[in-house]
């Protein structure tokens, strides 16, 4: 393949994946995601508590 060819294949690829990044993000439950790390973050560090220690804290609850 030549270079001008590897180009243009890399071109269409990176044009196909800036696509389904601008399709994600659109997407209402992604949003719904982000929003809940980037406020569950803000709460271990306000707390002071490792992630770690939150998932022992979840694991421990029954069910």
């Amino acid at each position: 393949m030549s270079k001008l060819s590897e180009f243009r294949a890399a071109e269409r690829q990176l044009a196909d994946q800036l696509a389904q990044l601008e399709n994600l993000k659109q997407d209402a439950g992604l949003k719904e995601e982000i929003a809940f790390n980037d406020e569950l973050k803000a709460l271990i560090k306000e707390y002071g508590f490792s992630a770690k220690q939150v998932l022992q804290i979840i694991e421990s609850q029954p069910r």
